[in-house]
């Protein structure tokens, strides 16, 4: 498995499927999926501001496990395992896909819901929505009184809401790009902060055959365009899922985004800042 590369692979998202729960795979399946599974579960609980720390001696798979054998789907006739089984099989889709789209993917992932629930369980806390005067909303975690101070002063902030509306956007927005790079990472196996130099680099008509850029990347030139190709293939079919293809100002933030994932002096080398 490549740096960059999280996928447990067919293999053992396959046995979880049959299995009762991660332990009960196989010991090197296990592993793979204990490592990508707590990868998207502590990422997603850090956008959601709370901190390993707070998540301490509360096993992020074994929640994960609980969930789909617990959680019911059409009126609670089968688990939510057995459920998504079916439809894999009954649709035709893609393994890989299905898990770093359906399971962990950015805006409709599944991972978003359970972490919410885990929250739920470490804190005793609940998200909920708030709304100012002007119409401008935040979600916040119910019971954290800090967090809804903060939200309620930055809506407060534009007398219509309009102001503080798009800085929530905005917010929103650039936690969807940092989940395109790292949804890109997954599907190419290439590493994250490699991801974000192809991207740039190219937002910025910047060529590859550069010897800074070459360097960094770590491979010829003939791999470098391939790899690029497969960097922007994979970009184009997820923006389109998004339905944020041709959005200048999402682009823009994916290019923002890609900037700060780079070392600060490979940064300033591209940009001259």
């Amino acid at each position: 498995m490549q740096d960059g590369d999280l996928y447990a692979g067919d293999d053992a998202w396959t046995e979880w499927f049959k299995i009762c729960s991660v332990h009960g795979c196989s010991r090197d399946h296990a592993a793979a999926l204990r490592r990508e599974i707590e990868s998207a579960m502590y990422s997603q609980l850090a956008r959601l501001g709370i901190s390993r720390e707070d998540a301490a001696g509360e096993d992020p798979v074994a929640f994960f496990d609980s969930y789909f054998t617990l959680r019911g789907e059409r009126e609670g006739k089968k688990a939510l395992k057995a459920y998504y089984a079916y439809r894999i099989v009954s649709e035709g889709k893609d393994l890989r896909d299905f898990v770093c789209g359906t399971l962990f993917g950015s805006g409709s992932g599944r991972v978003r819901d359970i972490v919410a629930e885990w929250v739920a369980v470490i804190k005793g806390w609940r998200r909920r929505t708030i709304t100012s005067p002007g119409g401008a909303r935040a979600s916040v975690w119910e019971a954290a009184p800090a967090e809804i101070e903060a939200a309620e002063r930055t809506l407060a902030a534009a007398t219509d809401g309009g102001d503080a509306a798009a800085a929530l956007d905005a917010e929103v927005l650039r936690r969807e790009a940092e989940e395109l790079l790292e949804e890109i990472s997954r599907e190419i196996k290439v590493e994250k902060a490699k991801v974000a130099l192809y991207s740039l680099v190219t937002a910025m008509d910047v060529s590859l055959a550069e010897p800074v850029v070459i360097a960094a990347l770590g491979v010829g030139k003939s791999r470098a365009y391939l790899v690029r190709d497969k960097v922007m293939a994979a970009m184009e079919r997820r923006l389109k899922r998004m339905d944020l293809a041709g959005d200048s100002a999402f682009a823009s933030l994916v290019v923002e985004v890609s900037a700060r994932a780079l070392d600060p002096d490979l940064r300033k080398e591209i940009l001259g800042e």
